[in-house]
């Protein structure tokens, strides 16, 4: 049954563990709608909660990959010195010594391209006054690549592959997702099912153990024979001991739930709420277009194939060969003093520069065109994936569409065998009172309409399994329950553990 509100998971939380309404004393009924069954199992599966750490994990990893364009400052210092004779076997021994300071900051940029601002200097000590001077120098470099390795495509490439490995952890969960809520919905009418059946044991029990007063009192007028009794007595037995495996039943499958849900409640979980529509509506061709659109294991699979064909066109440019552009220039300046130096530094009377082009390209290349054809069998690979999981996607909608119209036929035909059990019953109870049908008579009849009741109840529940396995086929079944959730706020689900 689709909703028209949209429910975060954070609402759903929210909901389910602070409001006090989910919770009751031993012994006290719990109504608990379906939307309620879906929203909780959702917030509360522990398999769930596991998977939902994963794109948090992926999103670490876009942010991992995007360092390589932060800048990078570095501080070096060294002192070193030299004693030496100027003659030889003479004893004068000169002395030098001298103190570098660096100061550097690079950055990789977008295009490919090093980028390098350096700021050196160079203090000497020595023994003569030529030996003592300040060197700073204050310089620019680049090397920018034109064939491989040019561009943000290929530059930035382990960033786009960890945005598609978030995009696809994403997309995993809601698999899971879709997953707990089936089961949630099958154990959900699981217990629907089991407490109509508990409903259909106590109605019949009650017209056995009518029948039975009504013949214990024809007895005792000596207007019935006793062996009528005796057939009304097991009647009665037998209907005791259905209902006692109906109740046992029913708390089984109340624990199911409740396990699935990880319910706090003590008490029984009691479906209440509106319930589904007996028939929905639907187009196959509608049902086609909505399953490609919006199944999350076909989203995995484009986006693993958006991956591998931009690794492939990645691989094409990282097969051409090396040739980059570089180049530097800069100031210096030269004096005794410090301060003198930084003058003349910037005076700009003594730049420098370069320019020049490096090429490099291994002979054969093989290892770059393996790795092409590679990324191009991945790609072809990929699309070939695609067009089966979108066939079969087609094919799990139509057979869905075909389980529900022969469950949906089943309903109507346990129906009309209700009705004819009712009708039987009652003429059976009315022949029983003049003395035409026997008191087994009367309780086959009963046991027959019990029997279609069950019949019936099976039929609803098949149903609603049926369309639990449509709107799965379709990919909408969170959306059904009103429920809206992309990676950002899987994400601060698990953020939210962290706290």
């Amino acid at each position: 049954m689709r909703r028209a509100g949209v429910f975060r998971i954070a609402a759903a939380l929210w909901i389910f563990l602070v409001l006090p309404a989910g919770r009751s004393s031993a012994g006290e009924e719990i109504a608990i709608s379906l939307d309620e069954a879906v929203r909780m199992a959702l917030a509360r599966n522990l398999g769930l909660a596991v998977e939902t750490f994963s794109p948090a994990i992926a999103a670490t990893a876009v942010r991992r990959a995007g360092a390589i364009y932060n800048p990078s400052i570095s501080l070096a210092t060294e002192h070193r010195g030299e004693d030496f004779r100027l003659v030889p076997d003479e004893p004068a021994v000169a002395r030098s010594r001298f103190f570098d300071a660096n100061l550097s900051l690079d950055r990789l940029l977008t295009s490919g391209a090093t980028a390098k601002v350096s700021f050196e200097n160079l203090f000497s000590r020595g023994s003569g006054a030529a030996s003592r001077f300040a060197q700073p120098e204050l310089s620019v470099s680049f090397s920018q690549p034109l064939l491989a390795g040019r561009g943000e495509e290929v530059t930035g490439r382990g960033i786009t592959v960890a945005r598609d490995a978030r995009e696809s952890a994403a997309a995993e969960w809601r698999v899971r997702a879709l997953s707990v809520a089936g089961e949630a919905r099958d154990a959900f009418f699981s217990l629907v099912k089991s407490r109509e059946e508990q409903e259909t044991r106590r109605a019949s029990l009650a017209v056995a153990r009518q029948l039975h007063a009504e013949n214990e009192a024809r007895v005792r007028a000596g207007v019935l024979a006793s062996i009528e009794l005796l057939d009304s007595e097991f009647g009665v037995a037998r209907r005791e001991k259905d209902l006692l495996e109906a109740e046992n039943d029913v708390l089984e499958r109340t624990d199911r739930l409740r396990v699935l849900l990880q319910h706090p409640g003590a008490g029984p979980l009691v479906p209440g709420g509106p319930l589904p529509p007996a028939r929905i509506e639907f187009s196959e061709k509608v049902a086609t277009e909505t399953a490609l659109r919006m199944r999350p294991d076909l989203e995995a699979v484009r986006v693993a194939l958006r991956t591998e064909e931009f690794q492939a066109r990645v691989s094409r440019n990282l097969a051409l060969p090396s040739l980059a552009v570089t180049g530097s220039a800069g100031l210096q300046g030269l004096s005794a003093g410090y301060g003198n130096s930084l003058d003349d530094l910037a005076s700009g009377e003594t730049p420098f520069w370069s320019i020049g082009l490096s090429f490099a390209y291994p002979l054969g290349n093989d290892a770059a065109m393996a790795d092409l054809a590679e990324a191009r069998l991945k790609a072809a690979r990929g699309r070939a994936s695609i067009r089966s999981l979108e066939a079969s996607a087609a094919l799990e909608v139509r057979s869905a569409i075909r389980d529900m119209e022969t469950k949906f036929r089943a309903i109507e035909v346990s129906g009309k065998g209700v009705a004819l059990g009712e009708a039987r019953l009652a003429s059976f109870l009315k022949r029983g009172k003049i003395g035409l049908a026997t008191t087994k008579d009367v309780l086959e009849v009963e046991a027959d309409l019990a029997a279609a009741r069950d019949a019936q109840t099976a039929a609803r529940a098949d149903y609603q399994g049926a369309v639990t396995r449509f709107y799965r086929s379709t990919g909408e079944l969170l959306e059904v329950h009103g429920i809206r959730i992309g990676g950002k706020e899987i994400e601060a689900m698990a953020w939210k553990e962290l706290r």
